[in-house]
């Protein structure tokens, strides 16, 4: 496998599993980013050349379908490459497997690299010279379709927090898959004994800091099965996140 496809071994450690002894959906994501974090830097564009330079990778998006999860103390493989890179966003997309190899998942992603001081994106071809893009692996297949639009029509917020401490990640906001955690215990537990999450989209619209007060909205379609959410700063009615899960059988 070139440079331009990574491929890194994760351990699904028993603090991570749910009552069902599967991975957690925001800690799958969390590896995936991990992956994506290691990646970056063994191409020379990785979070330490970036912080030298004032800037920072931040997730926009992302699309992530599962047929089965890792299970309690079972190492797993994560396989990442950059898609597309356009000015100001780039595509990067995963492949999960078990430790047998066989394929349990694909993701795909949408990043900006923003100026830490400004928190406005950056043209991508001013990093190294243009670096990323000697790292494309357009010809890698993930075949699964891209993050879409997400609508919720909530208009009551069904709980509302706070973002702590252990909320705030390096790059100073509320990280990712915290909003990930907040929406999965709006879920009825029931739904989550019985099913799995199949297919799970989430967009970034803008940050959240400490302390903020975040109001979570929640809606059900019945005729999709779709799980729809979308979190507001309370003070300001401005959106941080939107996201919908969709739900399939125990298999």
């Amino acid at each position: 496998m070139s440079l331009n496809v990574g491929s890194y071994k994760f351990l699904a450690e028993s603090s991570q599993m749910d009552f069902a002894g599967r991975l957690m959906l925001n800690h799958l994501g969390n590896q995936l980013l991990n992956a994506a974090g290691i990646h970056a830097a063994e191409c020379g564009f990785g979070m330490n050349f970036l912080n030298k330079n004032h800037y920072t990778w931040v997730l926009s998006r992302l699309a992530l379908e599962c047929s089965e999860y890792p299970t309690q103390n079972e190492w797993f493989y994560i396989d990442t490459w950059l898609e597309n890179v356009m000015n100001f966003f780039s595509k990067r997309n995963f492949i999960i497997r078990n430790m047998n190899g066989k394929i349990i998942g694909y993701a795909r992603s949408v990043w900006s690299m923003i100026d830490m001081s400004s928190r406005n994106p950056v043209n991508l071809a001013n990093l190294g010279d243009g670096i990323i893009y000697d790292y494309l692996a357009a010809e890698q297949e993930c075949p699964i379709d891209g993050p879409s639009k997400i609508n919720i029509k909530a208009k009551t917020p069904v709980q509302s927090s706070s973002v702590q401490y252990t909320d705030v990640d390096i790059n100073g906001h509320c990280n990712s898959m915290h909003y990930i955690e907040r929406m999965l215990n709006l879920i009825s537990i029931d739904l989550l004994k019985t099913r799995r999450v199949k297919r799970f989209e989430i967009s970034y619209h803008s940050e959240a800091l400490y302390g903020d007060l975040l109001d979570n909205y929640y809606e059900l379609d019945i005729s999709d099965n779709k799980h729809l959410f979308e979190i507001r700063k309370h003070l300001t009615n401005e959106v941080t996140c939107k996201a919908k899960f969709f739900f399939g059988e125990i298999e």
